[in-house]
Formats: structure tokens, C-alpha cells, sequence
């Protein structure tokens, strides 16, 4: 009898050592609620941001951080409410989650990193040239918190002057172009003047300069009349009647 009660007894202290304290089993729930919800909020906002960019993502890697203080605090009953924010949804990010119910909050962290494919520079551009088709090639690239202003699509690059130097195989952000000048004061250009299916052209000098979509005064050689015109190409402007 007394061996049978030993033997009882290791069993049942055996077993309690593979079962996890109930302040461990409490404190891992915490943990675990939070990253699922914070990895399962932040693959939305990919999502999100994929299909407002049309940017393909080839990979992406996400690394929640909770911190060790979140062992202490007592699981929350419902779903923990975790910050959005304006910003891009890789890099290092950091949101504040709180809950209400138990009246506590603290900030998350996580190192999301994204590989996607970009059009990218085939060569160094420099200042002042205007995209080509035959400048742009797609590459794989390892996105950064500082990639806020990339451009995704070869529709927004083809046509656009080059403002600061463009390095090759190098991400292309927005403040790196600029609408190319399409009239420079002083240029002989045509005047195009359109209505309701009429159409003429006629010469004229430009006394400003501008970029596509931008009013400038223009010097109707034939007339001479000044005249607020906007450029459509190289030496070209057109003007509605």
C-alpha cells in the first residue's frame, strides 16, 4: 500500500510539472492574443495598401515584438483594440493596443519586411531627362518605413522629367520627378485651338515657361495677341475657343 501511494504520488507530481502555472498559462494567453491580432491586422493593411498601389508583393515577413510586460496583465475578455495608422505597413512599426474592458494599454512593435516588384531605373538618370520606356525595368525590391512616396506603376513614370538624380536599379519615388517642361520662355511653339470640332494651328512664342497642364502666356504670332495657353508636348500648346 505504501508503495502504490508513492508511486500515486510521483505520477501526480510528474504531471504537474508538464502543466503550466496558471500565471504562465494566463500570461501566454495575453502574449498570444496580441500577436495574432496585431499579425492579422497588419496583413489587411498589406492588402489594402497592394490594391491601392497595384504594387505585387512577392514576399513579406512579419515579426511581432510584445513587450515582457504584457505577462502581467489579465487576458482581455473581447478583441484588443490596436491602432491604425496613416503610414506604410512595413518597416518597423509600432501601435499602440489596449484593453478596455481591463483598463490596460501598451505599445507593440513589429519588423514587417516586404519584398515587392518595382519598375526601377535600367540606368543612372540624371537631372532634366525625360522617361522612356527603354529606362525602366521591373526588380524585385526590399521596401523600407522610408519608401512613403514610391511609384509602382509605368504609366506614372513614362513622360516625367527627371529632378534629382536617379540611380540605377534604385526605387523611384514621386519627389525625384517632376512634369517635364514642355515650353521654355522664348520658344517658337504651335498653338493648337480646338471647338466643338473645329480645329486650327497657328505660331506663336512662348512668353513664359511650363509644364503639361500648366497656364502660360503665349504670344499669338499671327495676331499678336497674348493669349493663356497650356502645353500638350514638346513646342506644342493648345488653347479652347
Amino acid at each position: 500500500m505504501v508503495k502504490i501511494g508513492i508511486s500515486v504520488s510521483y505520477l501526480v507530481w510528474l504531471a504537474s510539472l508538464l502543466l503550466p502555472l496558471p500565471g504562465l498559462a494566463q500570461s501566454s494567453s495575453v502574449v498570444d492574443q496580441l500577436t495574432q491580432q496585431f499579425s492579422q491586422q497588419i496583413e489587411a493593411e498589406l492588402t489594402q495598401w497592394q490594391q491601392l498601389t497595384g504594387i505585387e508583393i512577392v514576399s513579406k515577413q512579419i515579426q511581432p515584438r510584445v513587450p515582457t510586460g504584457a505577462r502581467s496583465l489579465t487576458p482581455c475578455p473581447t478583441e484588443i483594440t490596436i491602432e491604425s495608422s496613416s503610414g506604410m505597413p512595413f518597416g518597423n512599426l509600432q501601435r499602440r493596443a489596449q484593453c478596455i474592458e481591463e483598463g490596460w494599454s501598451l505599445f507593440i512593435r513589429a519588423k514587417v519586411t516586404v519584398t515587392a516588384k518595382l519598375p526601377v531605373a535600367a540606368r543612372a538618370l540624371k537631372r532634366g531627362e525625360i522617361i522612356g520606356q527603354q529606362d525602366i525595368v521591373f526588380q524585385s525590391q526590399v521596401l523600407s518605413g522610408n519608401d512613403r512616396q514610391i511609384i509602382g506603376q509605368v504609366s506614372e513614370l513614362l513622360g516625367r522629367q527627371v529632378k534629382r538624380q536617379i540611380r540605377r536599379h534604385r526605387v523611384i519615388q514621386v519627389n525625384q520627378l517632376t512634369a517635364p517642361m514642355w515650353v521654355n520662355l522664348g520658344d517658337k511653339v504651335i498653338i493648337e485651338a480646338r471647338s466643338n470640332g473645329f480645329y486650327a494651328n497657328m505660331p506663336g512664342e512662348a512668353l513664359e515657361s511650363g509644364g503639361e497642364g500648366q497656364g502660360i502666356r503665349v504670344k499669338n504670332l499671327s495676331s499678336g495677341k497674348v493669349i493663356i495657353a497650356y502645353p500638350v508636348a514638346k513646342g506644342r500648346v493648345a488653347t479652347i475657343f
